[in-house]
């Protein structure tokens, strides 16, 4: 469960990244800073996700 749910935040994450790259060369500061924060918040999480490190199912008590 926690590989489809971080391969999907993956492909949001990149999306969120390639098009913070393209507002910045149209000069849009605010929304490219906003879209490159959060697609960065979104590609650590996914790979918290991926590797194992962060388990949200896991009974830890």
């Amino acid at each position: 469960m926690n590989i489809g749910i971080g391969l999907i935040l993956l492909s949001v994450a990149l999306l969120f990244l390639i098009s913070g790259m393209f507002l910045r060369k149209k000069r849009k500061k605010v929304c490219s800073n906003s879209l490159l924060i959060a697609g960065t918040l979104i590609l650590s999480a996914s790979l918290l996700l991926l590797t194992g490190l962060y388990d949200p199912y896991a009974n830890h008590i």
